[in-house]
């Protein structure tokens, strides 16, 4: 077993953080696809006993093909009490024939470690169509809560943190003072979606949603009950449905495009 654990690492293209400071979880690739992607950097941040490691990474594609593999470098840790970054800087060429999930591979001391995924921005690619809505799809099935950006009848849109109960792509969040209060959804014609991937601690994209109210006593029952699965720290447990019914609305969020 490794004495090393990866406590988060990003591929990001550079231009785009170095126009904005802002590193989002994905690497750009230029026209259409197939097509090389631009420079691109990736930070990890270890934490393990103190010492020397050998650290290779690689990207794989959607299919498990190494599309690139660094040469092995040396890393120093601290000891246990640390958490260490390091940075790499990537200008070889990595062909990208997809827009779908790829994955960096992270080795120390020729074991694997970590998988991380990596998303693809083709913005001028026609493949790279819906590419933001199938991440977004991958990672609420792996996270717990999203965040809703609510129209208010009166001053600004406010941004709420709601967990969820997923269907596809498609969203339902309840909505009731005994269990989450999201303000101005009653009234909304759409939100948006602010989709963050718990893998690699940062967000994704933000996308626009239709809301429907969900008035039909037999879908509220089946889409609540699932509810009784995702929600986190349920005080009441499966009476949490009973109470549910008496005292929350329930809201539909289908995303656009």
């Amino acid at each position: 077993m490794s004495r090393v654990k990866l406590m988060s690492a990003m591929a990001f293209d550079r231009a785009a953080y170095e126009g904005s400071g802002v590193s989002d979880p994905s690497i750009t690739v230029p026209g259409e696809l197939p097509a090389a992607a631009r420079a691109f950097g990736i930070n990890l941040v270890y934490k393990g006993s103190q010492g020397v490691y050998e650290e290779v990474l690689a990207i794989a594609g959607p299919d498990g093909t190494v599309l690139w593999q660094s040469n092995p470098r040396h890393i120093e840790l601290r000891g246990e009490m640390f958490e260490d970054l390091f940075r790499r800087q990537v200008a070889d060429r990595v062909e990208i024939a997809s827009t779908a999930e790829h994955t960096l591979v992270v080795m120390i001391d020729g074991q694997l470690i970590a998988r991380v995924p990596v998303f693809v921005d083709a913005p001028e690619s026609a493949t790279a169509e819906g590419v933001l809505l199938d991440a977004a799809e991958v990672a609420l099935k792996k996270g717990s809560i999203c965040w809703l950006t609510i129209p208010q009848r009166r001053g600004a849109a406010l941004t709420r943190p709601a967990w969820y109960v997923q269907q596809g792509r498609t969203l339902f969040v309840l909505r009731g003072e005994a269990e989450q209060e999201l303000p101005g959804l009653d009234t909304a014609t759409t939100v948006t979606l602010t989709v963050k991937s718990k893998e690699v601690k940062a967000t994704l994209g933000t996308i626009d949603a239709d809301v429907r109210a969900v008035t039909d006593d037999a879908e509220f029952e089946r889409i609540a009950s699932l509810g009784l699965g995702t929600r986190l720290n349920l005080p009441d447990g499966e009476a949490a449905l009973d109470r549910w019914k008496r005292t929350c609305e329930l809201y539909e969020l289908t995303p656009r495009g």
